[in-house]
């Protein structure tokens, strides 16, 4: 079942004064092996909490902005054009946006949920 689309036309869900994501790729357009979301993050958020999975491998691919990564225990300033790679077990997470925010797509594999959230080095739910 192939669909072809526009990015805001995908569902979409908010995360007040953090960003608004795009469910380009998942269950509901039938995907069953990788997940595919598209991420407008506000100006200058930041946040402590990061996360890892046990399983999954992602990509972060940064379209416009900055993006503020943590990866196992380092921060990183990313701008359009680059992209991350992050594997199982790597504690990651956007920390922050600069001044314009971030518009960025992040792909994983497998499709499970699989998260762990960490703040100041403690589990969260």
């Amino acid at each position: 079942m192939s669909k072809i689309f526009k990015i805001k036309e995908a569902r979409k869900t908010s995360s007040p004064g953090v960003s608004d994501s795009y469910w380009l790729v998942d269950k509901e357009v039938g995907a069953t092996k990788f997940m595919t979301v598209f991420y407008e993050y506000h100006p200058n958020f930041k946040t402590k909490r990061v996360h890892y999975h046990e399983n999954r491998e992602s990509a972060y691919v940064i379209l416009e902005g900055e993006a503020k990564i943590h990866l196992n225990g380092e921060e990183h300033l990313l701008h359009a054009g680059d992209a991350a790679y992050l594997s199982p077990k790597d504690i990651h997470g956007v920390v922050g946006s600069g001044p314009s925010g971030l518009k960025m797509i992040e792909i994983w594999a497998p499709h499970d949920r699989d998260v762990i959230y960490l703040e100041d080095g403690k589990v969260v739910n």
